[in-house]
């Protein structure tokens, strides 16, 4: 048997009974929780101290007992014990119980459930999961809403404009979530015509109508099993399959086309939408009982102009990324990632930020890409008026401005229409004038 001066050493309060439920042996800790002496407890009965006392039963039945959670009245405490019987040579000789203070055991818990947070945080910014980036405060209430999620099964509804990183998110719940291990995959409601849809998601049996398959084919939710469905662009699902979707979603199981048996499935449901919802519901365009399955747990992106804060971090990642897949080493200034920040609304969001850093990336000339980068002033001025968007990177003399910025226009006028008579009408000036004003900027026209 364990000796003495280990039990005597052990956090926990230990008690030893024989068959005759004698005490034997009551560790120090036992002693001190309990708030008796050892002399007051070795030798007697714990049948005439404590008659409904578990060990009693465990004495009885020969049954061990774990994690028994009881009130103990006379200390005003809560334990946790963990009563075992003890044999010697293939017969039951007594029974020892360790008890743990219950207030202990939720302190540990919370420290753990504190330590699992914390652990997830950082497992979290090393995933493999894309352009997750949070510098702005927005954006990490939506990564630290999208961790607490993870941790259940509960059906997520992505909301945000196109472009926002709502397929982003849902891999990150994905990769957080106990289903890890399992498939992630991914299917755009909008993408896929009607008609075809149907047999995406649910598959269907060989000669289940004209032009299927010999073999059928196993759907989507099937490919799914023990892990995670995207439904992206759910706005976008057809009446007729919205009310075959919520049976899927409440009883985790469906029919192939032409099947007739039911295909049961252990599947995460995440929907992703740049659509409202609600106004659908209203009218009648969306099934309302399928919305409020969805949306159990609602996560809403916010679009890039409203996190601006986000847009240094996604230009770095973005570099990195087309840097390395067309092997350039290009770099790009901070008062171009400050006009990022402060000039333009980012209509495409996300998506469209990453476009042009691409674009950035593999059609600027020099290493550097400067705010006068022409491939970036023509990007620019294609999205706006290009009579009210000027590209200011620093103070000057107003008089000097006005000339740099008469000669720019006229050297591009001059690129574009090689004349000098085309360029004043765009222009708004007189023939002579922009004639003369060439003439001193060293600029020359093709025709006249």
């Amino acid at each position: 048997m364990i000796t003495s001066a280990v039990l005597d050493s052990i956090h926990d309060g230990v008690i030893v009974v024989g068959m005759d439920s004698t005490i034997l042996y009551a560790n120090p800790a036992y002693t001190r929780n309990f708030g008796v002496q050892v002399s007051k407890v070795l030798g007697r009965k714990l049948s005439e101290i404590e008659p409904d006392s578990r060990i009693l039963t465990v004495l009885r039945t020969g049954k061990p007992i774990v994690d028994d959670h009881s009130h103990v009245v006379s200390v005003g405490i809560d334990i946790v014990a963990n009563i075992t019987p003890v044999c010697e040579q293939g017969q039951m000789t007594g029974a020892v119980a360790v008890f743990r203070d219950a207030t202990e055991v939720m302190a540990l818990k919370d420290l753990v459930t504190r330590y699992h947070s914390e652990l997830l945080e950082l497992r979290t910014r090393l995933l493999d999961v894309g352009d997750v980036v949070w510098d702005s405060p927005a954006m990490r209430r939506v990564s630290e809403l999208a961790q607490r999620v993870a941790l259940v099964d509960s059906t997520v509804l992505i909301s945000g404009e196109s472009g926002t990183g709502k397929e982003v998110i849902a891999k990150l719940i994905h990769q957080v979530s106990q289903r890890h291990k399992g498939p992630m995959v991914a299917i755009n409601c909008g993408a896929i015509p009607e008609n075809l849809l149907e047999s995406e998601l649910f598959g269907f049996e060989k000669g289940a109508f004209t032009g299927a398959g010999r073999e059928g084919k196993v759907g989507l939710l099937e490919v799914a099993d023990k892990g995670t469905i995207l439904l992206d662009e759910i706005g976008e699902l057809p009446l007729s399959l919205q009310v075959k979707l919520l049976r899927v979603i409440q009883e985790l199981r469906f029919m192939r086309i032409g099947g007739v048996k039911q295909v049961k499935v252990d599947v995460r449901f995440v929907a992703a939408t740049n659509r409202d919802l609600k106004t659908m519901v209203k009218q009648g365009t969306f099934r309302e009982d399928l919305f409020y399955r969805l949306n159990v747990v609602p996560i809403h992106i916010p679009p890039l102009r409203e996190r601006t804060r986000d847009i240094a971090g996604l230009v770095r990642v973005f570099l990195r990324k087309y840097n390395e897949k067309y092997q350039l080493e290009k770099r790009i200034l901070p008062e171009v990632v400050r006009f990022f920040e402060t000039s333009y609304d980012w209509p495409g969001n996300v998506r469209e930020l990453e476009n042009v850093v691409e674009r950035l990336v593999v059609s600027s000339r020099g290493d550097m890409v400067r705010l006068g980068d022409e491939v970036l002033r023509d990007y620019f001025t294609l999205q706006g008026d290009p009579e009210s968007r000027v590209i200011v990177s620093g103070l000057m003399n107003l008089k000097k401005a006005r000339e740099l910025l008469e000669q720019e226009l006229i050297q591009k006028a001059a690129q574009t229409y090689s004349s000098t008579r085309s360029s004043a009408e765009t222009l708004g000036m007189d023939h002579s004038t922009i004639a003369r004003k060439a003439r001193k900027f060293g600029i020359k026209f093709q025709a006249n």
